[in-house]
C-alpha cells in the first residue's frame, strides 16, 4: 500500500498516524496536487491514499492521538510539537518521508523531538533552530520599503519563510497592504486593501502591479537623513554595531545594506548647513 501526504503539518501527522495502523506501507510526498500527480506518473503507480490534500483536520487532536497530552521542550524557546514540525518542513534540507518515520519512531513519545539522545533526532532538532533563528533574523534585521502604498520586501532565506515573514508583518501593519517577494512568489498580507483575500500567494510577476496609493517613497531617504544627522563620531562602537547586526544579514534589505557600510566605512559629515536654504 503506497501513502500519499502533503507536505505540511497536517498531512505529515495524518502520515505518521497511518504509519502506526500500517507499517509496511510506502510512502510519498508532495506540496499539492499537481507535484503529486508528476511523481505518480512517474513511478507508474495508479493505487494511492491520500493524505492532507482534501478535507482540513483538527491538527490538534491528531497530536493528542498520537503522542497525548505532554508539554515538551527543552526550554521556553522550543515551539509545541506543530511549530516543530511546521519549522521542520520549511528547513532546506529537510525530507517530509524522512521526517514522518522519525516521528512514528517516537513511539508516541514527544520528548524525543527535543532531547538530541540520537543522530536523527539531533539532526532534525537543529533543523528546527536554525528556521526558527533565521525567522527572528529576519524580523529583526529586514527593513521593506513602501512601494505604491504597499510595503514589500524581496528576502533572500536559506529557508522556506516567507509566508511566516509575510504573516508577522501584516500583523506589525494592519493599515497597509504587505508585500514579501520569496524566489518565484510573492505572499501578500492585509489584501483586503488591494481587492484581494487576506493573505493569498501570487507569482512574483504580479506583485508589482498591486497599487495602494499614489505616495511617494521617502522612508529610506528620511532614515538616512536622521541617521546622519544624529552620528556622533566620538560615540561610534565598531564591534558594538556589528554584533547588533552581524554582516550575515545585512543582505536582508537595502536599507540594512547601507547601514552596515556606515558601520564599516563610517558617513558623510552631515551638519545643519544642508537644511539651510
Amino acid at each position: 500500500m503506497i501513502i500519499a501526504f502533503k507536505e505540511t503539518v497536517e498531512g505529515v501527522l495524518l502520515a505518521c498516524e497511518e504509519l502506526m495502523v500500517m507499517q509496511n506501507c510506502e510512502l510519498i510526498s508532495a506540496r499539492d496536487k499537481k507535484e503529486l500527480k508528476r511523481k505518480l506518473e512517474f513511478t507508474g503507480v495508479k493505487e494511492v491514499k491520500m493524505l492532507g490534500f482534501g478535507c482540513v483536520s483538527d491538527t490538534l487532536l491528531l497530536i493528542k492521538r498520537i503522542y497525548g497530552v505532554q508539554r515538551p521542550g527543552l526550554s521556553r524557546q522550543d515551539p509545541d510539537i506543530e511549530g516543530y514540525i511546521s519549522m521542520v518542513l520549511r528547513h532546506r534540507s529537510s525530507k517530509p518521508v524522512e521526517l514522518v518515520h522519525f516521528l512514528y519512531s517516537c513511539r508516541g513519545s514527544a520528548e524525543m523531538l527535543y532531547s538530541g539522545k540520537d543522530r536523527i533526532s539531533k539532526r532534525y532538532y537543529t533543523y528546527m533552530r536554525e528556521v526558527s533563528s533565521s525567522y527572528h533574523r529576519l524580523c529583526m534585521f529586514a527593513r521593506p520599503s513602501l512601494v505604491n502604498g504597499v510595503l514589500s520586501i524581496k528576502i533572500d532565506s536559506q529557508h522556506r519563510i516567507g509566508d511566516m515573514f509575510c504573516r508577522w508583518l501584516a500583523r506589525k501593519n494592519p493599515d497597509l497592504p504587505v508585500s514579501v517577494i520569496e524566489g518565484d512568489i510573492a505572499w501578500i498580507g492585509n489584501g483586503g486593501h488591494v481587492a484581494l483575500e487576506h493573505f493569498t500567494k501570487v507569482p512574483s510577476s504580479l506583485a508589482g502591479n498591486i497599487v495602494f496609493s499614489n505616495g511617494d517613497d521617502e522612508i529610506d531617504d528620511m532614515w538616512d537623513v536622521y541617521y546622519n544627522s544624529q552620528m556622533i563620531p566620538k560615540r561610534r562602537n565598531r564591534d558594538h554595531a556589528r554584533n547588533l547586526q552581524p554582516k550575515t544579514s545585512s543582505s536582508l534589505s537595502n536599507m540594512s545594506s547601507r547601514d552596515r557600510y556606515k558601520v564599516e566605512r563610517g558617513i558623510a559629515t552631515c551638519t545643519f548647513d544642508k537644511f539651510s536654504s
